[in-house]
């Protein structure tokens, strides 16, 4: 019979070994932050661990992502009894949110998710990094986020309709040299960024923008910029953001995957204004 229980810390480079089979770029970092922030679950069946998923609980908001079943269990109702758990979790949620990998999107739909809209896995090979690829020349108004906390957090709550304020203090503490604003002329944020990852692979997200930002392209060319070179970077795009597909399609970035943003309840609201997820939410 197959079981669900909290994750435990020492089982997390199960969870990693699992990310890794699907070649996703979970790192043991990325999972350690999983594992303080979100509610970390597996299956299991007598002393074999099965498969594994992760919740984050924002009250009115839920979200689940890094759902995956090994390999040799598959086909056995481990993946059903994941997300049935992950459901009882969330239950208090308004809205939960997936983004399904294409060949299992009827997986959901079977648990009344419904479809909203394919997500695209962009990506800046390593030499493509080293070179540049673009350059924004009016970037006056992009400067570092540490001093507007309080603005990124309103516009994030404003996007999201959730407080996922734990969620981008880790991100930012990681790599607060990736995050940064972009101001308006009266020196009010109109969008941010914020980037995660290390060694040669990161991600950008999230990425958030409000209509009248100015050079919302300089958000995502300073954040790059600060990453080293001769590395990947990624970026997860909700569609439809043709204006965030354009730039990236002419700047060096190749659409590598594909996914279906999903919902369960309540319809969600327009995500033109998110222009790159970030972690937290996919898989």
């Amino acid at each position: 019979m197959v079981n669900v229980r909290d994750l435990k810390e020492s089982e997390l480079e199960f969870a990693k070994s699992l990310t890794d089979q699907e070649n996703w770029s979970n790192s043991i970092e990325d999972w350690n932050r999983l594992f303080r922030i979100s509610i970390p679950l597996v299956a299991y069946e007598g002393d074999n661990l099965l498969g594994i998923t992760t919740l984050f609980d924002y009250g009115n908001l839920g979200m689940i992502g890094n759902v995956v079943v090994s390999s040799n269990h598959r086909g056995k109702g481990v993946g059903l009894a994941l997300l049935k758990e992950s459901m009882k979790r969330l239950e208090s949620c308004n809205t939960v949110r997936v983004h399904s990998n294409m060949d299992v999107i009827s997986f959901y739909k079977n648990l009344d998710f419904m479809a909203e809209g394919m997500s695209t896995l962009f990506r800046l090979d390593a030499d493509m990094k080293s070179i540049q690829p673009f350059e924004i020349n009016a970037d006056d108004n992009i400067v570092a986020a540490e001093d507007y906390w309080d603005e990124i957090l309103a516009m994030d709550l404003r996007q999201f309709g959730a407080d996922r304020s734990q969620f981008l203090k880790e991100i930012n503490g990681y790599l607060p040299e990736c995050s940064f604003v972009a101001l308006g002329k009266g020196g009010e944020v109109k969008g941010f960024i914020m980037a995660k990852g290390e060694d040669n692979r990161y991600e950008i997200g999230p990425w958030i923008v409000e209509p009248g930002c100015k050079n919302w392209q300089g958000l995502l060319q300073s954040s790059v910029q600060a990453i080293p070179d001769n590395s990947i970077v990624d970026v997860f795009v909700p569609a439809p953001n043709f204006r965030i597909t354009n730039l990236l399609d002419s700047t060096g970035y190749n659409a590598k995957s594909y996914c279906m943003s999903m919902y369960y309840g309540e319809d969600w609201p327009d995500e033109g204004n998110i222009c790159a997820r970030g972690g937290g939410d996919k898989g």
